[in-house]
């Protein structure tokens, strides 16, 4: 068995091969079942979303606003923990926390429909969200 081994469970032989290095592990081994992280495709359309917010509305609340800024508001606002913490020269906040990448399938789609929402109700234009251009940071 590898030292990390690691599975994606899509088949019946997947979920045996699963449970025989559970059985063959020794004892004291963790076990860790988590599902997938998002997609590139989620990961993508986040960005995508957050550039046309971006556009749309550069300023929040008398703060100028970046594409990074953007996405820790939007993951404040679904409960995730964000700390701001100064910059080197004291001059700004930058956030700090709950990293979109650590979310799951589920997770990152839910993120992505409450920006949808958000924008429908604010209303701001969302003409597509499948591009890869990232807002400015």
């Amino acid at each position: 068995m590898a030292s990390n081994p690691c599975i994606i469970i899509r088949t019946g032989r997947d979920r045996q091969r699963a449970l025989n290095w559970v059985h063959n592990a020794p004892e004291g081994t963790v076990v860790e079942f988590k599902q997938k992280n998002r997609t590139g495709d989620q990961n993508a359309a986040m960005w995508s979303i957050l550039t046309q917010v971006l556009r749309q509305r550069p300023e929040h609340n008398g703060v100028k606003m970046s594409g990074v800024l953007w996405k820790a508001v939007f993951m404040q606002a679904l409960g995730a923990e964000l700390v701001m913490l100064p910059t080197l020269d004291g001059q700004g906040l930058f956030p700090f926390g709950h990293r979109s990448s650590k979310l799951t399938v589920a997770e990152m789609s839910d993120l992505i429909e409450f920006m949808l929402a958000w924008c429908a109700h604010e209303g701001l234009t969302i003409e597509h969200f499948d591009g890869v251009e990232r807002a400015a940071a």
